[in-house]
């Protein structure tokens, strides 16, 4: 009966209701609860969550982190790893919570997602583009393609965004700079056939 709950409480979690908060929080599912709070906007009763399983439980040690860019203040940077297994996730789990504001706070602190994981403006620009923030995507592919330029996806994408906004020309050319570092590329090929 619990494993049913807890999938119902998950199932309604992941579409965006956190009408199971009180499931997790009476059962003790404390990662689960806590992220219900942040998505909710309670920042305090999320860290607070977050922090008595933050030694033991890599996702919360994260959440924690995730927290000190939402109010502005970091003492204690993510990990390579952190950064790599959830900042999209969490920033779209964010997005859709309507956490605009929190989105925005994490997002400002790109450089220093950067200065641990090279690819951190390219995540920021995929969960971006993926919600329709073309001009926000494009920001970051730009930041991405000046420091890393040889990023054969970070070009597809940046093809993606010229696409969206209607610019043809320079999504053609994002494309073929693509296939110039990766030729095989498959992805990059079949969207140049759809262009030509």
């Amino acid at each position: 009966m619990i494993l049913e709950s807890y999938k119902d409480a998950k199932n309604k979690f992941l579409s965006g209701d956190y009408s199971g908060e009180s499931f997790f929080y009476q059962n003790d599912y404390i990662l689960e609860y806590a992220y219900c709070e942040l998505l909710l906007g309670n920042i305090k009763t999320a860290e607070i969550e977050f922090t008595k399983i933050a030694n033991y439980d890599f996702r919360a040690d994260w959440a924690k982190k995730l927290i000190q860019f939402i109010k502005g203040y970091v003492l204690h940077v993510p990990s390579y790893f952190q950064i790599r297994n959830f900042l999209e996730i969490d920033l779209n789990l964010l997005i859709n919570a309507g956490q605009s504001e929190f989105v925005e706070n994490i997002i400002n602190g790109a450089d220093l997602f950067y200065s641990i994981n090279l690819e951190s403006y390219k995540f920021i620009a995929r969960v971006m583009l993926f919600n329709d923030f073309v001009d926000i995507a494009l920001y970051y592919l730009n930041k991405a393609k000046d420091k890393f330029y040889y990023d054969p996806e970070m070009h597809f994408m940046l093809a993606n965004c010229y696409i969206k906004k209607g610019e043809k020309d320079l999504a053609k050319k994002s494309i073929l700079d693509c296939l110039t570092i990766l030729p095989e590329y498959y992805p990059a090929k079949k969207l140049l056939e759809i262009l030509d």
